[in-house]
């Protein structure tokens, strides 16, 4: 579908996922992206970032931006709403997320855990190294994450070697988290309940929006829940299968075409 038959005059509140969404492929924010989100915030229309980045991470972005705006980080996790601060704050209980944690070193698959926006990780590697840079969160090399983990847990991440296409395996069913998917070979870990749209609801809550007057706009399936939530609700040209087989209203251009500006150009 495209997005030219949507009506964006009653918009309110823009929700933008970050990666794959927002910023290129290359990390970069459009330079008529960026004044055209000064624009609708100059104009009353608010702006969040919803991400299942940390909030550090998702911090950083709205700095490259040098504009303030709600932050909901960790899938729904945290919700930070200016000048206020953080307005939501739930992490997964440390007996769940060691079980999640097993599961993966079982199964000797590749495993991250974020406490309070620092990754925690068995070993180095050029990769998590690399990612941490790039995101500006500090990390902590501390072995056997199942022995040396020892509170409360923002989020877990586990990667297989294949695609799992959102497919979730059964042995998690009985653990007390809710599990959603930002790429397709891997499963974000997250607490109970928490969801992108739970938290794009409660700042529009706390802001007194109501959902026909939000705008979503995503490319993984950590965002459906989201994109059904707002008014309107896009996904990117370039979003992952599982959501486009879900979701038929989907821009004309990808995060490498300045889908994000070609959107919210028309508020």
């Amino acid at each position: 579908m495209s997005t030219k038959n949507n009506d964006f005059k009653n918009i309110k509140l823009v929700a933008l996922d970050i990666d794959g969404t927002l910023l290129d492929d290359n990390l970069e924010i459009s330079v008529r992206t960026k004044k055209t989100i000064e624009d609708l915030i100059s104009r009353k229309i608010y702006v969040a970032l919803v991400t299942g980045r940390t909030f550090r991470a998702a911090e950083f972005i709205r700095k490259k931006l040098g504009v303030e705006m709600p932050i909901i980080a960790y899938n729904g996790g945290k919700v930070v709403i200016p000048p206020k601060g953080e307005v939501f704050g739930r992490k997964i209980p440390l007996t769940e997320a060691i079980k999640v944690i097993k599961y993966g070193e079982e199964r000797d698959l590749y495993v991250k855990v974020y406490i309070d926006d620092v990754l925690y990780i068995k070993e180095p590697d050029a990769k998590s190294l690399a990612f941490s840079s790039s995101n500006n969160i500090n990390y902590k090399v501390v072995g056997k994450l199942s022995e040396n983990i020892y509170e409360d847990v923002n989020m877990v991440i586990v990667y297989y070697e294949y695609d799992i296409h959102g497919v979730i395996d059964e042995k998690l069913n009985d653990i007390d988290v809710t599990i959603t998917t930002s790429v397709s070979n891997s499963i974000d870990v997250i607490p109970k309940g928490v969801s992108k749209a739970k938290g794009l609801k409660i700042v529009a809550d706390y802001l007194g929006i109501g959902r026909d007057a939000i705008l979503a706009i995503g490319n993984s399936l950590n965002d459906l829940e989201m994109l059904q939530y707002a008014g309107i609700g896009i996904a990117m040209k370039n979003s992952d299968l599982g959501l486009l087989r879900k979701w038929n209203n989907v821009s004309g251009y990808t995060n490498n075409e300045e889908g994000v500006y070609h959107i919210i150009k028309q508020i």
